[in-house]
């Protein structure tokens, strides 16, 4: 009679190919739900307000110049209106940040709330920094300059998450806050100022701001000034700093973050940058100007699964390995359907796992995925193996594998570290454990009987 058992690692491998069909259903439903709900986050952050990039406070000032040409070669005054930007000299800001679960349905996304303050200080030079004085009826002659209007401009990459009125005080004096800043390519508002106060001498204007904002994702500030600082508190304790520049210092604990950014005008002058997104509607260079944070998700549930369904062929292998090994040294016949059975109850963990995280979160759903896993094969290999103890030996075992699994899903920049070691250690021991086998007289002695 033909020994099948040769045929068993030829099965075994068969078996594995097909089972990596379903796995690969279950890997593709992980990135589509993810994809949901990366979708299901875009829309709330576009019914709430999306990533902020708070720029400003700085002072715009609307002038017409009159210039002296010639048409057909005759004198003719003709008049260029144009906009100039004065920025302050300081800005010191102050951020508290608080952050917020919104859901929808069984998909969540984070958003947060910010208090802000800041005190600017703006230095007006002589003739606002014009060759001659400006005027607010200027006579009509070449080089004159007419101001028509000055106002301090706020702006916010979304302004449908302002919290309330913003409040300016310039000088001790509140202003009153209109909406828009009159910059097509910029969003946010603004207050217009006195003429006849920016035309006195030179002098100094002290502006406080208060600000509420609601966002998601991300919270970024552009250091207009000459020299710009900002502290940040928050309730977060997974921040994502990136951009030009980083923090000076942070201190990250479990309940939170503080960090504070400093600027100068010689790391960032970002003047040239402001005037060119006022002019020509240009404003991309100026996200890599500014102070950038981000609320990062370290591991979220679908990046875990994703990650363990990566190492269920792994536990496939293992799993029927060690049932080969029974096979052998305890003389018994498995089925290749009994293999295909626990296959599948192994396969069925990544299924469970995916669809409780969504619900319950990751770590419970783990848990309750493992125990069902692991009592559904305990109970049906102790009829396979005829033996209760080698059963709850392969429980236990299996217990332990998903156990060290967990540890590496929850790994962060070490996964790919801890994965590759788990893979070697286990492959380690079961060669070791096996070293003294005799596969050719194993094979012998099921073949006699």
């Amino acid at each position: 009679m033909f020994n099948l058992l040769k045929l068993k690692p030829i099965t075994i491998a068969l078996l594995l190919l097909l089972l990596s069909i379903p796995l690969a259903m279950i890997n593709e439903l992980v990135g589509e739900r993810h994809r949901m709900s990366l979708q299901v986050h875009q829309d709330i952050a576009n019914s709430s307000s999306r990533a902020q990039q708070v720029i400003g406070p700085f002072l715009v000032l609307e002038t017409e110049q009159y210039q002296q040409d010639l048409n057909n070669g005759q004198p003719i005054l003709k008049t260029v209106n144009r906009q100039y930007l004065i920025l302050p000299k300081t800005l010191k800001a102050d951020s508290q940040l608080q952050s917020e679960i919104r859901n929808r349905g069984i998909y969540q996304t984070r958003l947060y709330h910010t208090q802000n303050t800041m005190a600017l200080q703006f230095v007006l030079e002589q003739n606002l920094g014009f060759e001659v004085a400006p005027e607010v009826a200027p006579m009509a002659a070449p080089g004159a300059v007419k101001l028509k209007s000055a106002h301090l401009v706020l702006a916010l990459s979304d302004v449908r998450g302002l919290i309330g009125m913003p409040q300016f005080r310039l000088n001790q004096q509140t202003l009153q806050i209109l909406p828009g800043t009159g910059i097509s390519a910029l969003s946010g508002v603004h207050a217009k100022l006195d003429l006849a106060t920016l035309l006195a001498e030179p002098q100094q204007l002290q502006l406080e701001v208060t600000l509420g904002l609601t966002g998601t994702d991300q919270l970024s500030l552009l250091p207009t000034a000459d020299h710009s600082s900002w502290n940040l508190t928050a309730d977060w304790p997974h921040p994502g700093f990136f951009g030009r520049f980083l923090p000076q210092q942070r201190n990250i604990t479990a309940e939170g973050f503080n960090a504070n950014w400093q600027s100068t005008l010689f790391a960032n002058n970002v003047q040239p940058q402001l005037q060119k997104c006022v002019q020509s509607d240009d404003c991309d260079s100026l996200a890599e100007h500014s102070f950038q944070v981000s609320l990062v998700e370290p591991v979220d549930h679908y990046l875990q699964a994703n990650r363990a369904v990566k190492y269920a062929l792994m536990v496939l292998v293992i799993s029927f390995a060690v049932f080969y090994l029974f096979e052998l040294l305890g003389k018994l016949q498995i089925h290749p359907m009994q293999y295909l059975f626990i296959g599948l109850a192994l396969a069925m963990f990544y299924l469970l796992l995916l669809s409780l995280s969504e619900v319950v979160g990751f770590a419970m759903a783990y848990g309750i995925a493992t125990f069902c896993c692991v009592s559904l094969i305990g109970g049906y290999t102790a009829s396979v193996l005829k033996s209760i103890s080698k059963a709850l030996a392969c429980s236990v075992g299996l217990s332990c594998l998903y156990a060290l699994l967990l540890m590496i899903l929850r790994a962060e920049d070490l996964a790919l570290l801890a994965g590759s070691l788990l893979m070697f250690l286990v492959l380690a021991a079961i060669m070791l454990s096996t070293r003294h086998l005799n596969w050719y007289q194993l094979q012998q002695d099921n073949k006699t009987e």
